[in-house]
């Protein structure tokens, strides 16, 4: 997405139009389906990566172990409570009801309550909390006893990210954002510059080493080691997805982009589903660690099976290669080449004053002319707001399903399989509903379920704990749609002129607000509900700024300021109406055929006479 102008402005420099040639040899035929279904491998590796730290970084319900009461083998919960007279009762002092196991708050985790001085076990582990002094202290890591219904180990407890230090665990959790802010200006220039596959087989090798590595920090400079891996983990993981996005979309036809681009959406969703059946079965971190980045390696044999991008190919002058990919698209669609077009292209000589005025115009334009006149400033601030949300309520809501009421792998896969179904809906309603409806309705969907999902954490009821997991899924489905809604819209909203400045832009906004989501975790220490409520506040707001924008559905994308400032200004579609598109029309193609001898010579000739 973020490619498009730029590709647009090149492919014209060189004569030949990729969307033209597609229309010959099919925009969506048996060549392309077999390049989007290798590209889906990438897209679930990337799925795999972002979330590996829910289960390796999981923070696991601990307290202080009592030494009166406990062996040094203690589990979390205790012993069986049964009748210690009975020969088939555990022997072993029971943890005494007084310690309220289920009951021990986020800042109590690390002090227990201290017997009376000169007690017996017995009395000191009786039912009854008479006999406790009222005096607390602290206890060391050491003493420490650890949940291990999840996860058997975790990296929290590798590096002792406990007590004082629990905060750090959000903190080095959010480095994953950074490493995806800075990758995707890396990768995207890394992409544009040396093309596509070399920037998706770099992406590869740094996700795939960086996350397979983090298992083996070891010593004090582990964490920070640690730290770093993660970082080049994040950049490689947005790297993956990104260049595979802009793959799929730039080898498919106009007809066919908003389909495939927010269809490349599934198999991520299906790369979390995998980690959560990963994560069932391998319960030590530095196992699941390396189980789930090393296999990423074998997506380096892509390079052979997946071609290059033909519009960076004609982009980047390399027309020789473009027709050879060109023609093997058209073999294997059953489809004539249009060689009167590659050989149009080899004729074809712009205007070097033409262009150099065009190259002028383009550097003219910056990232300030998001910010001027105000209607565009507004846009711009309004359409960052949407992003920061999305991604806010995506990975808040995505990371937190570990920590919910109930089951943390049920939960787990419930919330990213609820990715799937937002996606089928904005690809069915997209082209039906429009964008602003859709975007609107998501927003305050989401916002609305986070903010009654936070009210309910806590709580110990069994129905209201269905309710609040059943809650966080409508948060998700909501915040899932509005993510892959804000990625077509951005484009549709802003000039050619920008376009690229638009989507970097917010995108660098939508890390931030990813980072946000987990340092909001920081806050539940005050208040339990603190993070998915103000998650949910945030995105209600949005979706009531989201119906301020103009309605883009039907409308060509804007190629300069002053047609994208037009936008809506002939009163356009209200939020509720509705234009039925059948799915026939939707696949249906129209395919052109490649034009007899004579037509050829006279557009050749037509094309001489346009040069002279």
């Amino acid at each position: 997405m973020p490619y498009s102008s730029k590709m647009s402005k090149k492919e014209d420099s060189s004569g030949l139009n990729y969307d033209e040639v597609l229309d010959y040899i099919g925009q969506f035929g048996p060549f392309q389906r077999r390049i989007f279904f290798w590209l889906w491998l990438v897209s679930a590796a990337g799925g795999v990566a972002v979330m590996v730290f829910a289960f390796t970084g999981l923070e696991p319900n601990y307290r202080c172990r009592v030494p009166e009461c406990e062996g040094i083998n203690a589990s979390y919960y205790g012993p069986p409570s049964c009748d210690i007279s009975n020969p088939d009762c555990d022997s072993s002092p029971r943890l005494p009801a007084w310690y309220g196991v289920g009951t021990i708050s986020q800042n109590d985790r690390c002090r227990r309550r201290v017997p009376v001085p000169g007690l017996g076990k017995e009395e000191a582990c009786s039912e009854s909390g008479t006999q406790l002094d009222s005096s607390e202290e602290e206890c060391g890591y050491d003493e420490l006893v650890f949940d291990r219904t999840v996860m058997t180990h975790t990296l929290i407890e590798e590096y002792q990210l406990l007590c004082g230090r629990s905060g750090l665990r959000t903190i080095y959790n959010s480095i994953y954002m950074l490493g995806l802010l800075f990758g995707s200006y890396i990768f995207g220039w890394i992409s544009d510059s040396y093309g596509r596959m070399k920037a998706l087989m770099l992406s590869v090798l740094a996700v795939a080493l960086s996350g397979f590595l983090g298992a083996f920090c070891y010593g004090p400079m582990g964490l920070h080691a640690y730290a770093f891996l993660r970082f080049i983990t994040g950049m490689g993981g947005i790297g993956c997805f990104m260049v595979c996005f802009v793959l799929a979309v730039e080898h498919v036809g106009y007809k066919y982009t908003m389909l495939i681009g927010i269809a490349i959406e599934i198999p991520f969703a299906i790369g979390e589903m995998i980690l959560g059946l990963e994560a069932y079965f391998i319960r030590d971190w530095k196992t699941l660690q390396m189980v789930a980045y090393l296999p990423v390696l074998a997506l380096l044999g892509l390079y052979f099976v997946v071609p290059e991008s033909v519009r960076w190919l004609i982009g980047a002058g390399r027309l020789e290669e473009a027709k050879e990919i060109i023609r093997e698209a058209a073999r294997a669609n059953g489809r004539e080449v249009p060689e009167h077009l590659l050989k149009a292209a080899d004729l074809y000589s712009a205007n070097e004053d033409a262009n150099k005025t065009k190259e002028a115009s383009s550097k003219r334009a910056t990232i300030l002319d998001l910010f001027r006149p105000r209607k565009m400033a507004l846009r711009t601030v309004n359409m960052c707001f949407q992003w920061f949300s999305a991604t806010m309520c995506y990975y808040g809501l995505s990371f937190a399903s570990t920590s919910l009421s109930g089951d943390a792998f049920s939960n787990f896969m419930l919330s990213v399989f609820i990715e799937i179904p937002g996606c089928i809906f904005c690809i069915l309603v997209m082209d039906c509903w429009g964008r602003r409806p859709i975007l609107t309705f998501c927003q305050i969907f989401s916002g609305v379920a986070c903010i009654f999902c936070g009210l309910l954490q806590g709580t110990d009821d069994p129905s209201l704990q269905f309710l609040q997991v059943s809650l966080s899924l409508i948060g998700k489905f909501g915040a899932s749609a509005s993510f892959f809604v804000v990625y077509l819209y951005t484009a549709e909203l802003f000039p050619t002129s920008i376009r690229n400045q638009a989507v970097g832009a917010c995108s660098l906004v939508a890390r931030f607000g990813g980072i946000s989501a987990l340092l909001l975790d920081l806050l539940k220490v005050y208040w339990l509900p603190a993070p998915v409520f103000i998650m949910g506040l945030v995105a209600t707001l949005a979706g009531s700024l989201a119906v301020f924008f103009p309605e883009t559905l039907g409308n060509k994308l804007p190629e300069s300021m002053e047609e994208a400032l037009r936008i809506g200004d002939g009163g356009g579609r209200s939020l509720c109406s509705c234009t039925c598109v059948s799915v026939g029309e939707m696949f249906h193609e129209d395919v052109k055929t490649v034009p007899t001898e004579m037509e050829e010579v006279n557009e050749k000739t037509c094309l001489t006479d346009e040069k002279s």
